[in-house]
């Protein structure tokens, strides 16, 4: 029986994308009666725009200022709703052309980008072809934390295709551009924290290499821009941050709480994560990359979509 259901390649394929294709549905049905009215208030683009506005007026030493943070997003008309920006610098880079526009240009612009990202990690990750592929895109597209992540402006699937894009170029064979792709997971590192390292400790030295360099470059850079004024607010801006009841309740601390247990989980959580990295030494990058993947979303006191 098992293997009469487990053959039927086909009908799952078909099942997939059903169920994609529903998820999806649902996802637009959102985007129209709730993101898309709604987007003064909820799409986080707002507070990378508003940060990058900073940063023109005031200067990267006031980017993690709740003062000038909120200057900044008041002044984009009313009802727009301000809460603190906690990126790091480099997605402020990033969105920086964008800030030439008028800001309902760019957030669509933002939009088009994530749903480029979204589409680039199906092409290069999802397995098989045709039917099967494209339930697994629909899948992908439609699931929560996905088209949530969309629906708001987060960086999300920034950093999934940063990683999907990684994991493709190591198995072609090109690991230091796989490691100067990997390092774009700076734009929300949390998500993907031990990648690098399960990388390195599964024997990808030249991948974990080019991540390192490409990411103390900007870490550099970052904190040359910012000065002491600007790590100072972006500390405060963490800790503030890290005690959010709402983030924290899809973190392991939602569960256990904070304390000397959290501290014990996440050594543990880190001992067995490279455990399982090292396990697969020698066996090639998604194994390892998926252990990173998910001690990274254990180990992290924020989780955020």
């Amino acid at each position: 029986m098992i293997s009469y259901v487990t053959s039927r390649k086909r009908l799952w394929s078909l099942v997939a994308v059903l169920v994609g294709a529903l998820l999806v549905i649902r996802a637009i049905a959102d985007a129209a009666y709730v993101y898309v009215p709604q987007y003064r208030f909820r799409n986080d683009f707002r507070l990378l725009y508003g940060a990058v506005l900073t940063t023109f007026h005031d200067g990267y030493s006031h980017l993690y200022d709740p003062i000038a943070q909120k200057a900044a997003v008041d002044g984009l008309g009313p009802g727009f709703y301000w809460s603190l920006f906690l990126n790091p610098p480099p997605l402020v880079w990033l969105a920086t052309p964008l800030a030439a526009l008028p800001f309902s240009v760019a957030i669509i612009l933002w939009t088009i980008l994530l749903l480029a990202s979204a589409a680039l990690t199906w092409y290069l990750a999802a397995p098989g072809a045709g039917l099967a592929k494209a339930g697994l895109g629909l899948m992908w597209l439609g699931v929560v934390p996905v088209s949530f992540a969309i629906g708001v402006g987060q960086s999300v699937v920034l950093v999934a295709a940063a990683v999907a894009t990684a994991w493709w170029l190591a198995e072609h064979d090109h690991p230091v551009w796989a490691g100067l792709a990997l390092s774009f997971i700076v734009f929300k590192p949390q998500l993907a924290l031990f990648v690098p390292l399960c990388l390195a400790v599964s024997g990808h030295a030249r991948v974990f290499g080019a991540w390192l360099v490409a990411t103390a470059f900007m870490v550099l850079f970052s904190l040359a821009l910012l000065g002491h004024d600007g790590v100072a607010g972006f500390r405060a801006a963490l800790a503030v941050a890290a005690q959010w009841e709402i983030t924290r309740s899809y973190a392991l601390s939602g569960l256990i709480g904070a304390g000397p247990q959290l501290y014990v989980a996440q050594a543990i959580v880190a001992v067995a994560t490279l455990a399982a990295a090292w396990r697969w030494r020698g066996h090639g990058t998604a194994n390892p990359i998926v252990a990173g993947i998910t001690g990274s979303l254990l180990f992290t006191p924020y989780v955020g979509f």
